[in-house]
């Protein structure tokens, strides 16, 4: 497989034509060859990225009744979800996977602020908590707007069309924890962290902890269910990965990068006990989602004669719902 690069995010914002031009290169380069791409100087620092992981810590810590006084009832989700809800794999089964394999894992999602059919769920008991990622949600949006731009341009389209199908964009912000776990239950195949998949959003702006376990798939063996590990190198490395609504638009151009979670490298090769733990860890996901209202079927720039288009017109909240049902 090959490697996936790392950009430096302010070569785009305030670099050089020759910059520019570099930075534009190596993400294409990067998301067409392996789904991913890592970028630095992205403008979260590290202190804010420290207190991202320590409210979403707090949160999950809290007793699972008080967790559940915001439970989410919606599609799309909003507020806490239990473990065992998703079934991930629903969306691409993998190497060693089945359909009745449930992520052991729990989560809070937020919307946009000002979305008033399906409002914010918060917790009461954390205050300050609100604030701080609604901040939070805002830079992630400034970051996935700049990045489009890029794309737009090292995909030869120049009338902001993709750019447009994203304001204001449907998008989720989700705060995991994957539970600690026995290492037998995942060699056994009874629980998985979370099953192999593609996001269905546009991109995906990732921090993990130091825990590890995110595995992207092997393009060169994809016939196998390869993965391979993309352990943390850094706390304020941002992973990026492609999503499905970006392969509709592009019909094909780009696809989805495919991952999943599993156990973290250092643990492989241990034979299962009961006794041995995989710790928990935490990770905190800017889901990039197009315009409720717009459709997320291929654009005209990316279909001709002998490129039909191969995806069906929905809107992004139809796509968004539809994907949302097929794994709770």
């Amino acid at each position: 497989m090959e490697a996936i690069l790392t950009v430096d995010y302010s070569h785009w914002v305030s670099g050089t034509e020759e910059q520019r031009h570099g930075f534009v290169e190596n993400l294409m380069k990067s998301l067409k060859n392996t789904g991913f791409v890592k970028l630095i100087n992205h403008g979260f620092s590290e202190q804010q990225l420290k207190e991202a992981f320590d409210w979403s810590r707090k949160f999950f810590k809290q007793p699972l009744e008080v967790k559940k006084e915001i439970l989410s009832t919606t599609n799309p989700v909003r507020g806490y979800t239990v473990t065992g809800a998703e079934t991930t794999s629903f969306l691409n089964v993998g190497a060693g996977e089945s359909h009745s394999t449930k992520d052991h894992k729990e989560h809070f999602d937020q919307g946009n602020k000002d979305d008033k059919d399906w409002p914010n769920q918060w917790p009461k008991s954390l205050p300050g908590f609100q604030t701080f990622y609604e901040n939070y949600y805002e830079q992630c949006e400034t970051v996935c707007l700049t990045l489009i731009k890029a794309l737009e341009e090292g995909l030869g389209v120049y009338d902001g069309c993709i750019t447009k199908r994203c304001v204001p964009s449907g998008t989720d912000l989700r705060l995991t924890h994957y539970n600690k776990i026995p290492l037998e239950d995942i060699t056994s195949g009874r629980k998985i962290r979370i099953a192999s998949h593609s996001d269905f959003g546009i991109i995906t702006l990732l921090f993990q902890d130091g825990v590890g376990g995110l595995e992207v798939q092997d393009r060169s063996n994809p016939e196998l269910e390869s993965f391979i590990p993309v352990p943390p190198t850094s706390n304020t490395e941002m992973v990026i990965n492609l999503g499905a609504t970006m392969q509709r638009w592009t019909n094909d151009k780009l696809f989805g990068g495919i991952h999943r979670v599993a156990m973290p490298e250092a643990l492989k090769g241990i034979n299962g006990s009961s006794d041995i733990m995989i710790p928990g860890r935490t990770s905190i996901a800017y889901l990039f989602k197009a315009k409720k209202e717009v459709s997320v079927g291929p654009i005209a720039a990316f279909v001709d004669e002998k490129h039909p288009a191969k995806y069906p017109e929905m809107t992004g909240l139809e796509y968004h719902q539809w994907c949302n049902s097929r794994f709770y």
